[in-house]
């Protein structure tokens, strides 16, 4: 609603530049070819980003995550280190999630998108 009422300008602006832009490409050029250019676009932004992802994590490795301590369960009740162990398991699995769809729709390897 935000982009629709221009409470964003900036993002307004640009949204409705890409839509003028892109029934612009439409009137004058087929779907296919069209959907293929922004396809390439795509690739063209995602690929840079995805190797500067790589090279950061080559160069700045993680540090390996501390081993969790256990404690006795309260029936019912969850304690506030359970809900932060819950937290980050939903919180990983989200984003794998979001990783795999990522890589299926955009970049999945490198050299099969170069």
């Amino acid at each position: 609603w935000e982009l629709l009422y221009w409470r964003a300008p900036e993002r307004s602006a640009l949204a409705l530049l890409v839509t003028l832009v892109a029934l612009g490409c439409l009137a004058r050029f087929s779907v296919i070819s069209v959907g293929a250019y922004g396809a390439l676009g795509v690739l063209a932004v995602t690929v840079p980003l995805r190797l500067r992802r790589v090279a950061l994590r080559v160069l700045h490795p993680t540090p390996p995550e501390p081993p969790a301590r256990a404690q006795p369960e309260a029936p019912g009740v969850l304690s506030p280190e359970q809900q932060q162990r819950w937290a980050r398991y939903l919180a990983r699995h989200v984003a794998t999630a979001t990783r795999t769809l990522t890589r299926l729709f955009l970049v999945h390897s490198v050299p099969e998108s170069l």
